[in-house]
């Protein structure tokens, strides 16, 4: 039978609490037994204490562990927040850098046109250049057309002709209007001059002297000056024909620099609605809708007051005469405002005839029985005067539209002779003389 193995020697831990009792057991057997009972209470209220202890520092250990948690879980929380935000500032970014390359090539292309309008302009200018010499040359040929046309004489003819059949074979060249034939032993410079400015009203019908827009022919409205007949047929009315004396405007004033109020007709307006209101107490029977209809009349005649009051405001807002725009689009402004003023003018004529007509009703409808003789007197007089205040605000629309169609045709009737001055007079007054 085998021999049992001797026991492991005792470990230092199992030794040190053993060495401490049999120590404190000492302690306390030599200590007096009232002085041992204290010591154990002491001993075990110290024990309580630093049990107590031991809880509050556990429950701060576990309180400290949930708010690592909750920090753990709002760190992952910002995390998300963060890795989102920086996605959407990526794709920004991703974006703003698509429209920078976006507008580099737009940049590039603005460029691109910029340089083809650059060589289009370049191209105008040239082509400007060459008509200004065409322009210089057929005034150089006009004006040996007419030296060679003042000469009298058989030698004088025949250069006269040679010289005009030259013309002919070189205008030709260029433009396809021919120059109108003359007799040059019997022409006169008169007749020369008159010939070369039909010639020069043909090409300007041709080119670019035209008065009347789109507008003008969409209207349906007569032209104000046939372009056929040429600038030496252009006839002019006087002032004393074309303005009354008796209208309330001045006559040194001119007629779209006139408010509403100069005019006179909101005083006569008024006026007319105070004799309406006085007609309206007196009248019964079939005179009972005379007044509704006449308050409609007056109401057209607001209207028109105010449209053609507008029309002159914008006329002073845009002055159609203002000599620091070009003229053609100056001659453009003013035949805006005057297809406008003939739309007014029409107007008035609509308002004439439906004023005539209200006169008419007037006078077939009775004054009835219930009247008596001193109101139907007053009914009289009323009528008469409502009828005669119908006719002078008729009579003042009209006037005042008719100073402003004048107007505005001898503006562009100014500006037709003065372009004619400037291109045709004066190259050729030394030549005349």
């Amino acid at each position: 039978m085998a021999a049992p193995k001797p026991p492991p020697p005792p470990q230092d831990d199992s030794q040190l609490p053993t060495y401490l009792g049999v120590s404190f057991a000492l302690f306390l057997a030599t200590l007096p037994s009232s002085t041992g009972a204290r010591h154990v209470a002491s001993l075990h209220s110290r024990g309580r204490l630093l049990a107590a202890r031991l809880l509050a520092a556990e429950d701060q250990l576990r309180q400290l562990r949930a708010r690592r948690r909750e920090d753990a879980r709002a760190n992952a929380r910002a995390a998300e927040i963060f890795a989102g935000h920086r996605a959407a500032w990526m794709e920004a970014e991703r974006r703003l850098l698509a429209r920078a390359a976006a507008a580099g090539d737009e940049a590039a292309s603005l460029r691109a046109r910029l340089s083809e309008a650059e060589a289009e302009a370049a191209a105008l200018r040239g082509r400007v250049e060459r008509l200004e010499r065409e322009a210089a040359e057929r005034d150089e040929l006009l004006t040996a057309l007419l030296a060679a046309t003042s000469r009298a004489g058989g030698s004088g003819g025949e250069e006269g002709e040679r010289v005009l059949r030259d013309a002919r074979e070189q205008e030709g060249e260029h433009d396809p209007v021919r120059l109108p034939p003359l007799d040059p032993p019997e022409t006169t410079d008169a007749e020369a001059l008159a010939a070369a400015a039909a010639l020069y009203a043909q090409q300007r019908q041709k080119n670019d002297d035209d008065f009347y827009t789109a507008a003008t022919a969409a209207s349906g409205m007569p032209p104000w000056m046939d372009p056929s007949k040429g600038w030496q047929d252009l006839k002019y009315d006087t002032v004393e024909s074309t303005y009354n004396t008796k209208h309330a405007v001045p006559r040194r004033e001119s007629p779209w620099k006139v408010d509403v109020e100069s005019s006179g007709v909101p005083a006569k307006l008024r006026l007319l609605e105070q004799e309406l209101i006085n007609l309206e107490k007196v009248v019964n029977g079939d005179l009972s809708k005379i007044p509704l209809v006449m308050r409609k009349q007056v109401k057209r005649y607001q209207t028109l007051a105010g449209k053609i009051d507008d029309l002159c405001k914008r006329m002073q807002t845009s002055d159609p005469c203002d000599s620091t725009l070009s003229s053609e689009f100056r001659t453009q402004r003013q035949t805006e405002f005057l297809l406008e003023a003939f739309h007014l003018q029409h107007r008035a004529t609509e308002t004439r005839q439906k004023l005539s007509t209200l006169q008419a009703e007037t006078a077939k409808s009775s004054f009835g029985d219930e009247l008596t003789a001193e109101a139907k007197m007053c009914t009289r007089r009323a009528l008469s005067s409502i009828r005669n205040n119908f006719k002078e605000i008729q009579r003042s629309l009209e006037i005042w539209l008719a100073r402003i169609l004048g107007d505005l045709e001898g503006m562009l009737a100014r500006d037709g002779a003065s372009r004619i001055r400037e291109y045709f007079l004066s190259p050729y007054a030394s030549a005349v003389r």
